[in-house]
């Protein structure tokens, strides 16, 4: 009888341990459910955000191409009405590169040097690429002509200045002053008298050619003219009726 009890005990435990392990088993071998769909919200919501900086990116190529980058119409060797800077501000373009002012200044470039009235002689250059305060124009033996010229003037006047003098334009700033160079230096060399007379015969045999020529056309217009005539008042206005064979 203890033997029939003991084994019913076991067959009892062994069912509990049977159906215990036979319900949480399969739970434990399958992923749950909630997390899948928590992971499948979140990778959403990264969704919806991704494509913004995209769009973002396009929006900008679209703008830089309707607005290209331009240079802004500055010449250097023109006064300007508005500066460089000024017309940047307004109309959104972009100057030439300058060095800073914590640099001298590069070179001027002289572009003319001509007699003017009263005996002056004038002087043209083109501004550098460089921060500049002021100008001078100075000859070879070192002095300074005339008055400081301010940063947006182009032309200078020298007076007495000897004809093969040389003269050069020098850009200031406050970290020093530029350096002397072929292109911001020059020879006054005017016109020599030979040259003026030269020139002056030149155009006076043009003016004389073109009065003679002008005179031959109008003998010739007027012998053609007198030719026509003399032959009109030969021949006359005669009578058809009159005859020199015929007796009245």
């Amino acid at each position: 009888m203890m033997f029939v009890s003991n084994y019913t005990l076991f067959l009892v435990v062994f069912l509990v341990d049977f159906l215990r392990a036979a319900s949480v088993s399969p739970l434990g071998s399958r992923p749950p459910v909630t997390k899948t769909r928590i992971l499948y919200i979140g990778d959403d919501d990264d969704y919806e955000e991704t494509p913004q900086p995209s769009q973002n990116v396009g929006l900008t190529r679209l703008t830089t191409a309707q607005f290209p980058p331009r240079e802004c119409e500055y010449d250097p060797c023109v006064v300007p009405d508005v500066p460089c800077s000024v017309l940047s501000a307004q109309t959104k373009c972009y100057c030439p590169g300058l060095t800073g002012p914590d640099q001298p200044p590069e070179s001027p470039m002289l572009r003319e040097v001509k007699p003017g009235s009263a005996g002056e002689v004038e002087v043209h250059w083109c501004a550098p690429l460089s921060r500049v305060t002021h100008y001078k124009v100075m000859t070879e033996d070192g002095e300074a002509h005339g008055s400081i010229y301010g940063e947006f003037t182009r032309n200078g006047t020298i007076k007495g200045l000897k004809a093969g003098s040389e003269v050069c334009v020098v850009a200031v700033n406050d970290a020093g002053d530029s350096i002397k160079s072929e292109k911001s230096c020059a020879r006054f060399e005017p016109l020599k008298t030979s040259q003026l007379v030269l020139t002056s015969g030149i155009i006076a045999g043009c003016v004389g050619f073109l009065i003679l020529l002008s005179l031959a056309v109008v003998l010739l217009w007027r012998r053609k003219s007198c030719r026509k005539s003399g032959t009109l008042d030969g021949e006359g206005l005669r009578n058809p009726s009159y005859t020199t064979n015929e007796t009245l």
